[in-house]
């Protein structure tokens, strides 16, 4: 009891008086009590969390943009996605301009995407295939830092770097390109080997259309988190955070039924996820989060 006293101490020092939504609060103190349980049974441990990032960080998709009327996609666009940027901007050597972005958007993904999301996601990495790599994430770099930072989740950006400062690192799983979501690390306080998601690979400075396996799409992203881990010395998955049970679902389960040493359990948040879907029933904290960065900042002032 003393020892869960000092943890719930810790927390208010690192978590301060205020919070973006109800939850905060809550959910760090709950996965740093874990972690003192954690590091009372295996002192070199280092705890480990998860964060899928497309309406889990970010309010939208990074890739995709968001609307008024999500996910209908219909109503006044909020901000466009990177595929939708990047295409404009001619670094795409698939598709050219606005006539290239309408036989994107309108016929080619969509017809990828009734295939199957397995298809549909990696062909938003591979249609840069020949393009400089460099300047592909100059460009991507520039928007994170104009655009996205200020549509993530108040509430998430909370938590993370509460978690942060009180030793927990946090890691980046998105089924978003790599080349998108890699350059969210500088504005989330991390450096990008905590940021994975689909990669394409590399050559000569260009990009390709290959995969790198395994993809980071359902199941997919708990073998990802396998091996991070394992590439992690004394690393412990203690939290995970996502938005979607079929994306999300998987990895979530797999960290809060891990045995961890000490009694310690795994901590996983759905986020504006809806109804408990089968197989994960009384899994996952579920929660409902609206502000942006860009809103509480605005009130602050």
């Amino acid at each position: 009891m003393k020892k869960l006293m000092m943890v719930a101490a810790a927390c208010a020092a690192v978590c301060g008086a205020f919070a973006a939504e109800p939850h905060v609060d809550e959910v760090v103190a709950t996965v740093l009590a874990n972690v003192a349980k954690l590091k009372a049974a295996q002192p070199d441990a280092v705890p480990m969390a998860f964060w899928d990032f497309d309406g889990t960080v970010i309010k939208g998709d990074i890739s995709e943009g968001m609307y008024e009327n999500e996910p209908a996609r219909t109503g006044k666009q909020l901000y466009k996605g990177l595929v939708e940027e990047t295409i404009l901007a001619g670094l795409s050597t698939t598709y050219r301009g606005e006539a290239g972005w309408k036989q994107y958007s309108e016929v080619d993904y969509p017809r990828m995407n009734q295939i199957g999301r397995w298809l549909a996601w990696p062909y938003n990495g591979q249609i840069y295939a020949g393009t400089k790599a460099c300047d592909l994430d100059a460009f991507c770099t520039q928007k994170v830092k104009d655009v996205y930072s200020k549509w993530y989740f108040s509430s998430s950006v909370a938590i993370w770097k509460k978690l942060e400062a009180a030793g927990v690192e946090n890691y980046v799983i998105s089924a978003s390109p790599e080349i998108f979501v890699r350059n969210t690390a500088e504005s989330l306080g991390v450096t990008r080997d905590r940021t994975h998601a689909i990669r394409i690979e590399i050559d000569g400075g260009r990009m390709t259309t290959r995969i790198v396996y395994p993809v980071p799409y359902g199941e997919g992203k708990v073998e990802n988190i396998r091996r991070l881990i394992l590439g992690r010395p004394n690393g412990v998955a203690v939290a995970g955070f996502g938005n979607s049970y079929s994306t999300d679902g998987y990895f979530l389960r797999y960290i809060v039924t891990q045995h961890l040493p000490g009694g310690a359990k795994g901590f996983a948040m759905m986020i504006n996820g809806g109804k408990e879907k089968p197989g994960f029933e009384g899994l996952f904290k579920l929660v409902r989060q609206d502000e942006t960065v860009a809103e509480e900042a605005a009130k602050a002032k």
